[in-house]
């Protein structure tokens, strides 16, 4: 019976149908119980492969392995997820962050762009999901020209910020890690300065303005 539960709060959260084998199968997922999830899983898209939820947990316990192969068959039923319930802004999410993730290790520019329009997409579905804008905001903040915008990455946090400041001050100290990395100092002081905005008094944000001094 739990596990009943567990999977139909899950479902809840993706919008899809509360079918019982759909059911049972997700809550193996939230019980940790992979390997009997994913053999589930696999068996319902046999008989129907229009199952969104199907596909999103599938992909859900193939990341759990977190090898390459893995992730890249994660990344296709995602895909395959979206597709089939496009104004899902959990799917979207997920399947945005799943390319970045997969951007970043293959230096694909396609992927890249595929995370950064899911992202943006799920952000408009749902202006609070903040792991999203977190996503995006890291995505702006670390990619290269001409993807990067540290602009963009500052909005992000920004909006971030105005919707939980003790999570938008750690998105600003982030930022200010990131664009120090990149030697990027125009950048580096904002978010400091946006960081003081939040929390006036906040050590690393005043050092790093010490620190950032001059051009």
């Amino acid at each position: 019976m739990k596990l009943l539960v567990v999977a139909a709060l899950a479902l809840a959260l993706t919008g899809a149908r509360a079918d019982p084998a759909t059911q049972t199968a997700i809550g193996l997922y939230s019980a940790g119980r992979y390997p009997e999830a994913a053999a589930a899983l696999r068996k319902i898209l046999v008989s129907n492969p229009g199952n969104a939820a199907a596909c999103f947990y599938l992909a859900e316990t193939l990341e759990h392995r977190s090898d390459e192969p893995s992730l890249r068959d994660a990344t296709v039923l995602l895909e395959r997820a979206v597709a089939l319930a496009p104004g899902n802004e959990k799917f979207l999410a997920e399947y945005g962050g799943t390319c970045l993730v997969l951007a970043d290790r293959d230096r694909s520019f396609t992927a890249a762009m595929r995370g950064r329009n899911a992202m943006t997409q799920a952000i408009a579905l749902d202006p609070n999901d903040l792991d999203a804008r977190t996503g995006l905001m890291r995505f702006y903040a670390q990619a290269p020209w001409p993807l990067g915008d540290s602009d963009l990455a500052l909005a992000q946090a920004e909006a971030i910020g105005r919707r939980d400041p003790a999570r938008g001050l750690r998105a600003f100290l982030r930022l200010d890690q990131i664009f120090e990395k990149h030697d990027d100092r125009p950048a580096a002081r904002a978010a400091c300065r946006a960081a003081l905005r939040l929390d006036p008094s906040n050590p690393v944000a005043t050092a790093g303005l010490a620190r950032l001094r001059g051009p």
